[in-house]
Formats: C-alpha cells, sequence, structure tokens
C-alpha cells in the first residue's frame, strides 16, 4: 500500500489519490521532454551525462540507506527527480567525474543528511549545483571564459556586451538552439512539462506565473532594449516551473507560495544585474529556501479560536 501524502496545510483538510510516487514519477515525464531537447541540440555526451546523474543519485540513496540500516527509498523515485534536476543544470561537455561528485553533494548533504525527502529544507538538486559551481568553476563555467562565441547569451550580456551579435536570434533562444545548460534552454519544452504538472494538479500554476512576471517587469526597466534575451535564456523556466514548486522547500499556503516566487524574481533579477554571476536562478531559490520557515509563520492561516498569550 503506498503512503500518501501528509498533507500539512491550513484546514480544511482534502484527502487526494496523488502518493508520493504518483507525484515524482508525474515530475519524471514532465522533465523528460527537456532532457530529449538537450540530447538533440548538444548531442549524445549530454544523455550520458543525465543517465550518469540519475544512476548515481540511486546509488547515493541506497548508500546512505545501507549506511543507516534503512529499508532502500529509491522507490518513491524522488532521488531520480533530483539526479534530472541537477543534470540540467549543468552544461554539456562537463566531465562525468563532476557531476557524480555533484549529485553525490546533492543526495548526501542536500536531503539524507536532514533525514531524507520530506525534511531537507533546500532543494537537493540546487545544493549540488551551487557545490560544483563553487568548487569547480573552471569546468562550470568553461564556455563562459574560453571564447565569446562560445559563451551562453547571459555571460554575452554581462561581461562582453560589445559583442551582442555572437547572441542567436530570438526563434532559436525559444527552441532552445542555443549554448546553455542541458536542460534550461527550451522554453517550449519546459512548458509542455509545466502544464502537464497543473493539469496533473501537483502544482499551483500561479507561483511560476508570478515568478516570471517580476522577472519580466524588472528585465524591462533595467534594460528593455534585451528584454527576450534575459527572458528566454538562463535558468529561468527551469527554476520557475520545477523549483520553486517544489513541495518540500517552499512555503505550504498558496499565499506563501506567491510571497516565495515573488521574492525568488526579485533575487534572481537583482544577482542578474548586480552579481558578479550573470545567473541568479540558483542561488534565490536557495536564498529563500531560508526564508521558508518564515513566510510559513506569518502566511499559514491560525486555528479559529487561536489566540496568542
Amino acid at each position: 500500500m503506498e503512503d500518501k501524502i501528509f498533507i500539512i496545510t491550513p484546514a480544511p483538510h482534502v484527502v487526494k489519490s496523488h502518493s508520493v510516487k504518483t507525484m515524482m514519477f508525474d515530475t519524471i515525464v514532465a522533465l523528460i521532454p527537456a532532457g530529449v531537447g538537450a540530447i538533440v541540440f548538444f548531442g549524445w555526451y549530454s544523455g550520458l551525462l543525465i543517465l550518469t546523474s540519475v544512476l548515481f543519485a540511486i546509488l547515493s540513496e541506497l548508500f546512505v540507506n545501507i549506511l543507516r540500516k534503512q529499508r532502500p527509498t529509491i522507490t518513491d523515485l524522488s532521488c531520480i527527480v533530483t539526479g534530472l534536476l541537477f543534470a540540467y543544470t549543468l552544461p554539456p561537455r562537463l566531465p562525468l567525474w563532476i557531476a557524480i561528485i555533484g549529485i553525490f553533494v546533492a543526495i548526501v548533504f542536500g536531503k539524507q543528511v536532514y533525514g531524507g525527502l520530506g525534511y531537507n529544507p533546500f532543494n537537493p538538486a540546487l545544493i549540488g549545483r551551487a557545490f560544483v559551481h563553487v568548487a569547480f568553476p573552471q569546468y562550470m563555467g568553461n564556455f563562459a571564459i574560453e571564447t565569446v562565441s562560445s559563451a551562453t547569451p547571459l555571460t554575452i550580456l554581462k561581461h562582453f556586451p560589445e559583442q551582442i551579435s555572437y547572441i542567436p536570434p530570438i526563434k532559436n533562444l525559444i527552441i532552445g538552439n542555443y549554448l546553455g545548460s542541458l536542460g534550461e534552454t527550451s522554453v517550449i519544452l519546459l512548458l509542455v512539462g509545466y502544464f502537464y504538472l497543473v493539469l496533473r494538479k501537483h502544482i499551483y500554476p500561479l507561483p511560476t506565473i508570478l515568478y516570471i512576471l517580476t522577472i519580466a517587469i524588472i528585465t524591462y526597466f533595467f534594460d528593455k532594449n534585451h528584454f527576450w534575451i534575459y527572458m528566454f535564456t538562463g535558468g529561468l523556466f527551469l527554476g520557475g516551473v520545477f523549483m520553486i514548486t517544489d513541495p518540500v522547500t517552499t512555503p505550504v499556503s498558496l499565499k506563501g507560495k506567491i510571497v516565495f516566487a515573488i521574492g525568488c524574481g526579485i533575487l534572481t533579477s537583482l544577482i542578474r544585474y548586480w552579481g558578479s554571476y550573470p545567473e541568479g536562478v540558483c542561488f534565490s531559490i536557495l536564498l529563500m529556501n531560508i526564508m521558508t520557515p518564515l513566510i510559513d509563520q506569518y502566511t499559514i492561516r491560525k486555528k479559529f479560536g487561536y489566540k496568542k498569550l
């Protein structure tokens, strides 16, 4: 008998037929189009990088299970979701050994060290991504420093604005045919996953919309000439669809999720314009993960008759 999701939202509670395994399976299905796109755009090595991340996510989870002498938790499929999300944040030519180290950190130190699924305060995939970004910057950003022609669009805007002619046309940016991390380039394929999760009622549609809208407003205010480049490149849609909607590391109530999404949008924009990195999605979500308990404190509806002493 499958474990049902433990509902911690404010009353009244509604019993749903969705199990944790069902939710994770549907998330995997929603992630598949972006993965297929990565292989089409970047070649077979991208598929190997994705498979390696997923395989070692499973092995890392099993390692912790054996170490703790607990039943295997890989059957809930959450480690596969983490493996896919982590892989999608990686450059297409990253050495496999770095991906292995990163996913080990994601599973062990991003999830299991806190007690496993449901207890982790931070998005595990982003913990792994942040670690390899800091530990191996020469590999994570190698396409950004070798030549302008091999830099991502956001890197060109940040460090080589005079070479903007190297940025592909808008059509290519929407389709995903440009240099970037594996699963972040195709807006169309990511939106396919978004609508699938919404139709399956696993995520609220509003937080993603408000996250993107917040970034759009700030981007138009600061640099309307390059508006579409900022909106259709980087990890904006990958983060907006699959990471700010994470049920574990984001606030419980819809009101809290809205605050979280807007906060992520503001921080993403601030890091993009004034930070040392051209992209701010990863660190903005991790920073807002820290704020989740505080947001919950002020947005969860108090019990009827509750009185503060």
